[in-house]
């Protein structure tokens, strides 16, 4: 047996502090594990006791007549240390730490926590938690439910991975109402030594398993987590609920980027890098789910809506269309064919609306003809409580040989379950997702039928780019003649320009440049515009005599004493579009590079995209897509198409230049102007903050 397979799978299994107390957590976790019918071998460690539910107890870990593949640790927190090291001397190799009080709780706990994985490190022991909820498989000839949880897991065939065990009992507890079926589950707890992605990458490999849901609070390795993820989305979907709002390290409300690229954007945005598809809300999570373990994932996006009620038929028509769904354009066969049998009254389109006399064979009926429509991907059924002779048991029972004969996914919205013939028990024996309301139903199809496109666009990658550690509390802005030498090395086109405190170079370059822009190039002022420091159209000789003495005097005042002022004198360029590339180096997820629309109202009108870095060529274009500015780039009225794969190619060289100088805290591009016929967007505007 592989160490997983030991872990979630154990032929034999010690629980250290199992009790007799009803109500404890020693005495709920042994129930658990016997009401689940666990056929290997049990050990209870407890030297209060001789034994508890016939079960012989022994005094010490030291006294176990035999090596077990898996040790429980259900002690208090002051106590686990001095076990973990006895399970080492007895070579006992897999543990989950039930036990809280760790760096959850701060202070001393996180000190304790950092003993116990030199401890688990130095004996080459897996671990799980400390602060865990437990485990449990349902699949396996060795079922095993090592939790605490007072519902017992319903066999399935999702795989759930929680760092949080409160919400592993919730979930257990909610999926029982939606007859979902998990294969595995693990709590994480901390974390502190075996880690969700590696759980993932059991749970790749796992047959029994059809889709993986993770809840997470925190992403703790970005690099592995991507890779893994990533890799995984290959084979199966992965649906994420990703909650906490935790503060960054690095204060950025002096640039764009860091005032847009929030802590919770850069996690949604490196979820989506990675292909899963991340959940707003729990009952998301379940909904979708439910979907991914029962059908087939539609070949496409067109849908088909059964219903007998017109209201939750329009409702379920917006909200399909809202999560990125069609209704299906029936064929004029179909119609044709529905017409032989449909009240007059009936709506023939789609949705179909068969009105309140429906029946069972109404139903029947119209599902076999619209099967048979090759522009239905997938049918939606919704059923109010019929006021004719017939209930939802009816109608399930009689599409059976349709179902089974059927390879198009079926959901349905059941909106009478107060009746003791809303028939659940038969819609799920045929494997038919039920949903409450129809938004509910269009949500999580959405979220399936996204699945398709992610899977075919994601990769595996290797990541070549590692975590460099910088300091984030000394900072100070890069000074201009540092950012050019940077830009030049990445082959970053930068305005036509010259820095200088000399009124003569400022004339010479102004005979050739005709029109300059002038601007402040000391870098310890950030906002030049807020300070006035910023002079347009400079577009003669006499212009210029008047106003660089003035804005030199101006610079001057804004800096402290002994500090000489400078002058950036650019050639004054004019496009129609103006973008903006920014970054951001976040403390958890290294270097986020953020592209959209650029110039003065950025903040404003917000539209920007992130990606975390690297990229390649193919998601940089990807990301281009993504911004409303796209429909510019690509040709508007007076405005040409610019060559995109240009465009791409300048993230990438921006991209690299981030990651292989991890001192770039925050850079805004800012404007950069594409004119006319260039092959690439000129930089007209640049800030940059590196650590000190």
């Amino acid at each position: 047996m592989s160490e997983f397979e030991k872990l979630l799978a154990p032929k034999s299994v010690v629980i250290i502090g199992a009790s007799r107390k009803e109500g404890s957590l020693g005495k709920m976790y042994l129930d658990a594990v016997l009401k689940f019918k666990y056929t290997g071998l049990i050990y209870l460690v407890n030297p209060k006791a001789d034994e508890i539910e016939g079960i012989k107890c022994y005094p010490d870990i030291d006294l176990l007549p035999q090596t077990p593949d898996l040790a429980i640790l259900l002690l208090p927190k002051d106590f686990v240390i001095a076990a973990v090291e006895q399970l080492a001397r007895n070579n006992i190799k897999n543990i989950v730490v039930i036990s809280a009080g760790f760096k959850e709780v701060g202070g001393e706990g996180i000190e304790r926590e950092k003993q116990l994985l030199e401890i688990v490190k130095k004996n080459n022991l897996r671990m799980v938690g400390p602060n865990s909820m437990g485990l449990f498989n349902t699949i396996h000839d060795l079922s095993f439910n090592g939790t605490f949880s007072p519902t017992p897991p319903i066999p399935g065939h999702v795989g759930f991975v929680s760092q949080s065990g409160a919400l592993g009992v919730a979930v257990l507890e909610l999926s029982m109402d939606r007859g979902l079926g998990f294969s595995v589950f693990v709590s994480t707890g901390n974390k502190t030594d075996i880690s969700d992605v590696e759980i993932l990458q059991y749970l790749s490999d796992d047959d029994n398993t059809k889709v993986a849901m993770l809840y997470q609070e925190s992403i703790d390795n970005p690099e592995k987590f991507r890779e893994i993820c990533t890799s995984f989305v290959q084979k199966k979907p992965l649906i994420v609920l990703k909650a906490g709002r935790t503060k960054s390290g690095l204060k950025a409300a002096s640039s764009h980027t860091g005032a847009l690229a929030s802590d919770d954007i850069v996690a949604d945005t490196i979820l989506r890098q990675c292909g899963a598809i991340r959940c707003q809300t729990l009952d998301e999570l379940l909904d979708t789910a439910l979907a991914f373990e029962n059908q087939p994932i539609p070949k496409g996006n067109k849908i088909a809506v059964v219903t007998n009620a017109g209201g939750p038929g329009i409702l379920a028509s917006d909200a399909l269309e809202k999560s990125g769904l069609e209704l299906a354009q029936l064929s004029e066969n179909t119609i044709q064919q529905l017409k032989k049998f449909l009240p007059e009254e009936a709506s023939f389109s789609n949705p179909v609306d068969m009105i309140a006399s429906a029946t069972h064979e109404t139903y029947k009926n119209t599902c076999e003809i619209l099967i048979a429509d090759d522009n239905v991907d997938a049918i939606l059924l919704i059923i109010v409580k019929p006021p004719v002779k017939t209930t939802p048991l009816q109608i399930i029972e009689n599409l059976k040989l349709v179902i089974e004969s059927n390879s198009k996914p079926i959901y349905a919205t059941l909106m009478a379950r107060a009746t003791t013939e809303a028939g659940l028990g038969k819609f799920r024996e045929l494997k038919i997702p039920v949903y409450n309301f129809p938004e509910s139903a269009a949500v999580a199809i959405g979220n399936v039928v996204k699945y398709n496109s992610i899977k075919n666009k994601i990769k595996p990658i290797k990541l070549s780019a590692k975590f460099q550690s910088v300091n984030f509390e000394n900072k100070s802005q890069a000074p201009v003649s540092e950012i050019m030498d940077l830009f030049k090395k990445y082959n970053l086109l930068v305005c036509e320009h010259i820095v200088t405190d000399n009124l003569n170079d400022a004339l010479n370059f102004l005979g050739s440049a005709k029109n300059v822009v002038m601007k402040v190039a000391n870098h310890e002022i950030i906002h030049k515009s807020d300070s006035g420091l910023v002079l347009l159209n400079i577009n003669n000789e006499h212009l210029m005599k008047s106003k660089f003495p003035e804005l030199l005097e101006n610079i001057k005042s804004n800096l402290s004493s002994g500090i000489s002022p400078n002058i950036l004198i650019q050639k004054m360029i004019k496009g129609k579009i103006e973008l903006v590339i920014g970054s951001r180096n976040d403390p958890q997820f290294g270097q986020v590079l953020m592209f959209g629309s650029g110039g003065t109202l950025v903040e404003l009108i917000k539209d920007v995209a992130f990606r975390v870095l690297p990229i390649d060529h193919e998601e940089a274009l990807e990301l281009i897509k993504e911004i409303k500015g796209y429909k510019l780039l690509t040709g508007y009225r007076s405005i040409s198409a610019v060559n995109l794969n240009n465009l791409a190619d300048l993230l990438v060289k921006a991209s690299q230049m981030l990651v292989e100088n991890p001192q770039i805290l925050e850079m805004d591009l800012n404007p950069l102007i594409w004119q006319e016929g260039d092959d690439y967007p000129t930089i007209v505007d640049f800030r940059m903050t590196v650590a000190n």
